[in-house]
This record gives structure tokens, sequence and C-alpha cells, in this order.
């Protein structure tokens, strides 16, 4: 029986294929012979569940015209529930793929775990059981990555092994030192030396914790449990950002609050900025992390040196601020705004002769009714005009124009999916545009093969992408296209995802060397990998 299952499958990705990559109308009678000719043999040969499936849908197709042709997009929405049953039959360890929409999102409350260890096997198992817990994990064999990362993602937790060939754990942790202490990041240190010295000098050097190897994976466990526990209790009572000195993002909601009883009480408006330094990916790429985190200490300094007593400033997460002044209308931020960016343009960061001049761009939005539960709703609208003044040369200050028919911008980046299976880029595709939604991602576009996604020039345009590469593909392989995507010169542009099996360790140690920033094991679940796209979103450079 399985390899008449087998052979249906191969026909209907046959089929897809056909549909969605020719571009051309599809008869509403092809489409209704179709699922006709699934729901009788797959009812045949025991896939029970495909045949309710294509049986709904054929009886929901019988309502429309036979002569009514289907646009390729439209169909593909039309099948997407047949897309995903027959995804579950090709991988039934991932049965559970429901589509849901992006109000459900609740990636950003899982803790970040970083883990830096050469032994891909050991991150491979580390990631599976951490993930079945429950956590976001971010795991590199490369030291260099693992910094980066450490200072652009700013983890809850960090793991790292001492004995790793390139650059070891010491030299690591000499690297973050000030951010570990600054930020109070649990680390956690594993490794087979357990000699007292090398214990002793984990701890003096910031470790909070010392494993030995091989590990015991619940004791692992419980002991980051409680170290997160302690990390939240902190954050909780804290809401200073350590680095800048002014509160941060976890004060917005009580800060907006307060200025929105405010407002209701006196009957005056009062206006949110949303700040953001121009450039300052590229600083950090040139100067280093240290050099960065200096900017952004005097450039909050700087603000707060021009602020009123009432007025809010906010560190919303890495160069990004968020002001907010009460009676104060729309028109006279701006000016205040661009005082301040004029002042602040003419500051020299330089060292050794060389002249550095750093601008920032913020979007305004006058809140005119003042509403507690409404504060992501003005936030989004000053994020639009933060993208406007970006998008129309940065160093500037915008708002957002109330009376614009067009739909307002906002900072979407775009999607590819590069790979050679017709239902995997069909379910994905579908998938990523309800699940993410229309107004949070831009253009998504899927490619057979890794020549495809290179020879459209798409890739090359000026936007911020997330790429979601098989790794297996015929001809150029994904690993190929991740290399050539990190070989130019804009690369950070780029944030990528690989798609692997899961006994392909070398290919996971390839991938995450070439600077893949994570990785899926198929088969995945399609909640995980929007979860992960949702994560790399919240970081991407629109700077």
């Amino acid at each position: 029986m399985q390899k008449y299952q087998d052979a249906l499958l191969a026909n209907i990705r046959k089929q897809l294929e056909i549909w969605f990559e020719s571009g051309s109308a599809i008869p509403g009678v092809e489409a209704e012979r179709f699922l006709h000719s699934v729901k009788g043999t797959s009812g045949t040969i025991g896939l029970t569940k495909l045949y309710g499936i294509s049986g709904e849908l054929l009886e929901r197709i019988r309502h429309r015209s036979e002569d009514e042709p289907w646009e390729p997009e439209k169909l593909r929405t039309f099948m997407i529930e047949l897309i995903a049953v027959c995804y579950e039959i090709q991988h039934q360890e991932a049965a559970h793929s429901s589509l849901v929409t992006a109000e459900n999102d609740q990636s950003g409350d899982q803790p970040l775990v970083l883990i830096l260890d050469d032994d891909a096997a050991l991150l491979h198992y580390l990631k599976e059981e951490l993930e079945r817990e429950g956590y976001y994990v971010i795991a590199t064999v490369n030291p260099a990555l693992a910094i980066h990362y450490f200072h652009d993602r700013a983890p809850d937790c960090f793991i790292l092994d001492l004995l790793i060939p390139e650059q070891d754990g010491f030299e690591v942790m000499d690297a973050i030192k000030e951010q570990i202490r600054k930020r109070y990041i649990p680390t956690t240190v594993i490794s087979m030396d357990t000699a007292r010295e090398t214990r002793l000098r984990a701890f003096r050097m910031g470790a909070d914790d010392f494993l030995d190897k091989p590990l015991d994976m619940e004791e692992l466990l419980v002991r980051i449990q409680r170290q997160l526990k302690r990390k939240k209790q902190l954050d909780e009572l804290l809401f200073i950002d350590e680095l800048t000195g002014v509160y941060n993002r976890k004060y917005l909601e009580e800060a907006y609050r307060t200025l929105c009883l405010d407002a209701q009480r006196i009957q005056e408006h009062f206006t949110m900025a949303i700040v953001d330094l121009d450039h300052f990916k590229s600083i950090n790429d040139r100067y280093g992390h240290i050099f960065g985190d200096r900017v952004l200490a005097e450039f909050a300094a700087f603000l707060k040196s021009h602020m009123r007593a009432a007025d809010v400033l906010i560190r919303y997460g890495g160069e990004e601020f968020i002001l907010l002044l009460p009676r104060t209308r729309e028109e006279d931020a701006r000016s205040l705004l661009k005082r301040l960016g004029d002042a602040f343009g003419r500051i020299d960061f330089g060292e050794k002769g060389e002249e550095l001049r750093v601008t920032f761009s913020a979007g305004v939005i006058e809140i005119v009714e003042p509403d507690p539960a409404r504060c992501r709703e003005w936030l989004e609208l000053a994020d639009q005009a933060l993208y406007l003044a970006k998008e129309l040369g940065r160093n500037r200050i915008e708002a957002v124009n109330r009376d614009a028919e067009s739909k307002p911008l906002a900072r979407k980046p775009r999607i590819a999916i590069v790979d050679d299976d017709p239902i995997v880029r069909a379910l994905l595709t579908e998938y990523l545009l309800e699940a993410i939604g229309p107004g949070r991602c831009g253009d998504i576009r899927a490619y057979k093969a890794g020549e495809d996604f290179l020879e459209d020039g798409w890739y090359r345009e000026k936007a911020s992408y997330i790429v979601i590469l098989d790794g297996m593909l015929p001809g150029m392989d994904g690993l190929e296209v991740l290399s050539h995507l990190r070989s130019l010169s804009e690369s950070n542009r780029y944030s990528a995802i690989m798609l692997t099996g899961r006994s392909d360790n070398d290919d996971i140690v390839r991938a995450l060397k070439l600077g893949a920033d994570d990785y899926v094991t198929k088969p995945f679940r399609l909640e995980d990998l929007r979860t992960r796209i949702l994560r790399l979103m919240q970081r991407m450079d629109f700077n």
C-alpha cells in the first residue's frame, strides 16, 4: 500500500509544481478534476485525512463556475489545507501544522539561550532538548559569531565550551565580560577540563555556573531554569537599561499609561517619537561593539541632557529609543528633534585623528486619542514614520501623514524560500503570508533551485531579506547559496535559516560556520519556523 501512497503524493507534487510554476491561469474544470481524482484514489489506498480534505474542497469548488479560471496564488490559497495534509503524510512526526495568525505570537516571550560549542552533535542535541522545554536557542560553532550574537541578540542565558580550537572560551568571555556584568546574562561554562584552576578562572571571569562534560541534561535544565528565574526577578525589579542608564522597554507600557491618564485629565495631547541611530550596524562592524556601546551611551546622555523633567526616554532595543513628550504637539516635537539632530550631528566620535559623525532619524506621532490600551497601535504608526525618514535619506524627522489614502509604509523584510519540493514551497508561502501577516513582511518569493534564486535580481535590491534555504538542492545546494550571500559586501542584509535533515551534522557545522542565523531540522513544525522568523525580524537591520 505504501508504494501507492507514495505514487499519489508524487503525482500531487508534480501537478502543484506545474500549476504554481507556470504563472498561467488554471481552468476551473481542471482543478475540479484534480480534486475528484485525489479523493477517489486517497480513499482507496487508505489516506483517510487526505480523502476528507479533498472531498470538502470538491464540495466548495462546485459552487464556482467550471468556466471561471483560477489565478495560481488564489488556487494555492484554496488548496492550502490539502497541501498541509500532504506535508503531514510525508513527515508523520510533524503531525501538527495548524495555521495560526500573528495575533497568537508569543515568540518574544521565549527565553533566548545562546550556545557556543565546536561539537555539532552536542549542539544539535542541546538545541532540540532546550527547545522542547520552550526555550528559543541560537547555536553556533564559531566564537566570533557567538560574540556577535551576544551583542546583537541580547540572550537571556549563555552556555559555552572552553575548549574551542579557533578561540577558546576564556577569550570569548574576556571579549564580553563587560556586557555580562552590566546586563546580568547568566553564563554557564561546560567543559571536559574540570581542573580546580580552570573552574576558579571561569568564575573569576564572570561565569555563574560550571558543568562537567558529559552533561546531565536534567541537571542542566534545572540550573538554567533557576538562573532565568533569578534574572526575571531582577528584571522585574529594575526598569533601567544597564548600558545607557535610561528606562528599558519594560517601562514603556507603564509610562504610556501614565501619560494617557494625565492627558485625559487635563485634555492635552502628547507625542511619541521613535529615534534610531543611522547606519549604526556599520559602526559596530567597523569599530567594534565596545565602541558602538560608547556611542549608544553618549547618545542617551545627550538626549537626557536636553529633555524636560516630565519627558520619558526609553531604550526600546539596539539603537532604537522612544521619547514620550507630555503636553507636546507634533510640530513642536519635530522642531525639538530637528534641533537635537543638528546638535548631535556636530559631535565627533572619531579617534586617532579620524572624524566620525553620527546622525539619527525619527518618526513622530501625536497621541490624539490617549487610550491606555492603544500603545502598540501608536507605536506602529511612529515606526512607519521612522521608516519613511529612513527611506527619504536618513538624518531627518518625519511624522505620519494622517490624510494619506495609500496604506502607510512599514518596515518589511522580504522572505525568500528556496526548496525543490513544490509542496514545501506552496505550504511555506501560504503559511507565512497567513501566520506572519501581510503588514509585517514584504514580498515572499519561492524558488525551486539555488540558481533560480541567484539569477533573479530581486535579492540584490536594497532591502533586508530572510532566506529559508533547503540544504539539499539539485545543482547548487543551500550551503553554496549561503556562501555566496556571505561573500557579498552587504551580507548583513541577509538572515539565513537552513532546512536540514536530522542526521546531517556535517551540513549543520558548515552552515553555522558560513554564518547561518538558525537552522531547522526536517520534518519541522510550521509554528517553530514562524517563531524563528519572527525572532529574526526583531533584529533585522533597518538602519
